[in-house]
């Protein structure tokens, strides 16, 4: 526990084993409860607090045509026969399909309830509709049982209500490219979600005093969010996790923007390898942030246009009862404000010397300094590893605890703490943001974004000349990478994946065993390789580099070895190492393959119940309707004059 603020340390396990948080979901389908849960697991997880949704509409999917284990009564029904259920199914007066969804539901929150009883985790979330006071009742006793009344567990629920017509259109358009309406039709899908939510409209309770009263003896907490934020509605908020959940929920909104990354430019401390510092920029960093001004000037403009586009698109396919001459009218869009932040450290600031104060606001925050290296600060990487080799050491087998010795010395742990109240400051934020900080700092935000597990939040290899783009999208985030190319002055866009691929940083690699065991296998590579045998295996591994180097902020720079964490938000498959790799991996047992999950960079880890909000949208469909609209000549004409106006005006 700190002993200043009284708040768990992230890293005290004792502490974060008994904050046990129970998330219930409430409220109508189309209404972002679960748009709303994809983005608090985020953030928990970010704060090392282990977190999952636990889904009833997928549990629905996944057990549909499968023998109950409960019994049935009367024969099983026809709407299980295929994945899809009608909206018959969910006909609150049938008897026989409210058996079965009360069943999955009960399946999903045993599931939930285990992984807080017997695997370690910190926060689950029900996500369901649970519109009905008996449902909810049933949840709390349920709950209960199972945890034998533990007061370490807590129970909020969580409703979301939203009377707005275009949130709920917005909501809905997501929700016909979803998993219940693939390859329907589109009309037919309307309709039949539209009946869907009739059914849920004709028993849906909202919390109310007289349920405050009935679950006193549960000690329960709510919050209601309405209308996206616009109102909202607290009652017996207690407890740490509850309270930094309200926080976080406080503060978040929908409007589309970029949020861009990058660290400052190259400096002179990063051409001395030394750790820390407050240096200037080098000759090459000035070339740099001269560069990057024009290069978000560029990219905001796209993103203007691209909204545009959509809007023309969206107007000329209402899928509500909206009069023909609201969608027609003369779009009117104005460009978004621009923040650029920056650390207070010098090399930041100066990153930002040649972005114009008329166009953009300069803000300076200490929040985004650097990792502090205490009594290290100033040291090359040789000067560390010789003359405090435990020190080195343990930056290299633990990075995410490891505190640097000396006055102001930091963790990574200290750096996430450091940056909660920017994150939550990000997340209301509507407008864009440039954050021009050091390398450790998008590290870290890049993890919050990415949902990056602990184990993978410290190996993410950053490097100076990278640009990353975050857009918020109801189903996730969309991320782009571009690197600077100083020789032609430009910024190329980087393939994702094949940047993961390529930038993932070793685990653990510093050892005597290790190395002689590398060096065997480059042996037997080079015997391999000699003429006349066709083996890949060196020149696979010529791309990477054959030494550990430490970046200028503290962090271990590329090795030859690759070696990954097994996480469950993101999977990279390493197909690129040869053989011998590969036999090296299998003598390291540390190292554990993730498999390929292309969608993770999209993060379209959206999960949908019979009730839920959001879910995975078809980008491709979108895309194609893009590319018609971008084709037509004479429409780009109009968007430019539109834009020009807005500017001039």
């Amino acid at each position: 526990m700190d002993r200043l603020t009284g708040h768990p340390d992230l890293d005290d396990e004792y502490d974060k084993e008994n904050m046990k948080l129970i998330i219930v979901c409430v409220g109508l389908p189309a209404r972002g409860k679960s748009y709303i849960t994809k983005k608090l697991t985020r953030y928990l997880s970010w704060l090392q607090y282990t977190t999952k949704i636990f889904n009833v509409g997928n549990t629905r999917r996944t057990q549909n045509g499968k023998p109950s284990s409960v019994p049935v009564d009367g024969p099983r029904p026809k709407a299980e026969a295929s994945n899809h259920h009608d909206s018959a199914f969910f006909d609150p007066y049938n008897d026989q399909f409210c058996q079965l969804r009360e069943k999955w539901a009960m399946d999903t929150l045993d599931e939930l309830l285990d992984f807080l009883l017997y695997k370690n985790g910190n926060v689950g979330i029900f996500d369901a509709t649970n519109t009905t006071k008996s449902r909810r009742r049933w949840v709390v006793e349920h709950i209960n049982q199972r945890t034998n009344g533990d007061e370490n567990f807590k129970v909020l629920f969580l409703e979301s209500i939203c009377t707005d017509k275009q949130i709920i259109e917005k909501n809905i358009r997501l929700k016909l490219s979803g998993p219940d309406y693939i390859n329907m039709d589109q009309h037919e899908a309307l309709k039949d979600f539209k009946d869907r939510l009739r059914n849920y409209e004709k028993v849906y309770e909202t919390i109310d005093d007289q349920e405050e009263e009935e679950n006193e003896r549960y000690n329960i907490q709510y919050l209601k969010i309405i209308n996206a934020g616009k109102k909202i509605v607290s009652y017996n908020i207690n407890g740490y996790l509850s309270s930094h959940t309200v926080f976080y929920l406080l503060n978040f909104n929908l409007a589309e923007r970029q949020i861009w990354l990058t660290t400052n430019g190259e400096t002179e401390y990063n051409l001395q390898n030394r750790i820390g510092g407050d240096s200037k920029l080098s000759n090459e960093g000035w070339k740099f942030a001269k560069a990057l001004p024009k290069f978000i000037a560029q990219k905001r403009k796209e993103f203007q246009l691209r909204q545009l586009t959509k809007h023309y698109i969206e107007t000329q396919t209402p899928i509500e009862d909206v009069p023909l001459e609201e969608h027609t009218k003369p779009v009117k869009y104005s460009d978004l404000h621009f923040h650029v932040w920056s650390s207070a450290l010098k090399r930041s600031t100066q990153s930002t010397t040649f972005f114009p104060s008329e166009n953009y606001s300069l803000k300076q925050f200490r929040t985004l300094n650097d990792l502090c290296c205490g009594s290290l600060d100033g040291l090359t990487e040789q000067e560390f590893k010789s003359k405090y080799k435990e020190e080195y050491q343990n930056s290299q087998t633990d990075k995410l605890s490891f505190s640097f010795p000396g006055i102001g010395g930091e963790s990574y742990l200290d750096v996430i703490n450091r940056l909660r109240p920017l994150i939550v400051e990000l997340e209301r934020l509507p407008e864009h943001v440039l954050v021009i900080t050091h390398r450790v700092i998008v590290r870290i935000l890049l993890g919050y974004f990415m949902n990056l597990d602990r184990n993978l939040l410290t190996d993410l290899e950053i490097l100076h000349g990278y640009v990353y783009c975050i857009e918020p999208k109801p189903y996730g985030l969309d991320l782009k990478i571009w690197q600077y190319d100083e020789a032609d002055n430009e910024f190329n866009e980087v393939d994702k994946l094949e940047f993961m691929k390529r930038r993932r940083k070793s685990i653990n690699v510093n050892t005597t065993d290790f190395r002689m065991q590398l060096n065997k296998e480059l042996q037997q590579d080079a015997l391999n390789n000699s003429p006349g045998n066709n083996s890949p295996g060196v020149s696979s591994l010529s791309s990477y580099s054959s030494s550990s180097s430490l970046s200028a902020d503290g962090s271990e720079g590329e090795t030859l070895i690759p070696q990954v964490s097994q996480a469950e938000s993101y999977n990279f498959e390493f197909n690129s190492l040869s053989s011998s790799v590969s036999s090296l991996k299998r003598t390291t047992s540390s190292s554990q393959h993730l498999s390929s999950n292309p969608s993770c960079l999209s993060m379209h880890n959206a999960s949908l119940d019979e009730n839920d909000d959001e879910h995975l949208i078809d980008p491709a469909s979108t895309d194609d309707k893009l590319n018609m609209v971008l084709q037509d000549k004479t429409l780009i004409k109009k968007l430019k004059s539109l834009l020009l106006d807005e500017a001039e005006g």
